[in-house]
């Protein structure tokens, strides 16, 4: 297994941003840093992720989780690394209200060859409002083809 090493995060910041897919950037997602299996993602508040009560809407915070979780497997395997969720439990532990942006820490576990395994704290502030945790399962299309 090649492990990933990131020496200069602006530089990773910056492929994100160029490389990030159309549902990321509809939800404005910027990596902040990915390294040694934990990354952290920023999810700037805005109206339209909000849900009726003006908290941010469980569908986005269960996004971000995804989303900076495979940040993080990608700081281990690489960013080639063919993989896909398998398993994603989130608790939301209080309403993430504005005006705070909502910043994710993810950290993988359990990084095995097949399953990786971890977690996703999301915070709005300091105050903890969201609790994931993750299975991916690294896959490779040609065995998959057999």
């Amino acid at each position: 297994m090649t492990r990933f090493r990131v020496t200069d995060q602006e530089i990773v910041r910056r492929r994100w941003d160029k490389e990030r897919s159309h549902f990321v950037e509809l939800l404005d997602l910027h990596l902040e840093s990915a390294a040694d299996g934990v990354a952290v993602m920023r999810m700037p508040y805005r109206a339209e992720i909000s849900n009726g009560t003006g908290a941010v809407h469980g569908g986005a915070i269960v996004s971000l989780c995804d989303t900076v979780f495979y940040c993080a497997l990608a700081s281990i395997y690489g960013r080639d690394q063919e993989t896909t969720t398998a398993a994603l439990q989130c608790n939301f532990l209080r309403p993430a209200l504005p005006p705070h942006d909502l910043v994710a820490e993810a950290k993988i576990l359990k990084a095995g060859r097949r399953i990786v395994y971890g977690e996703v704290m999301v915070r709005s502030g300091e105050r903890l409002v969201a609790h994931a945790t993750l299975n991916f399962l690294n896959t490779n299309r040609e065995q998959e083809k057999r």
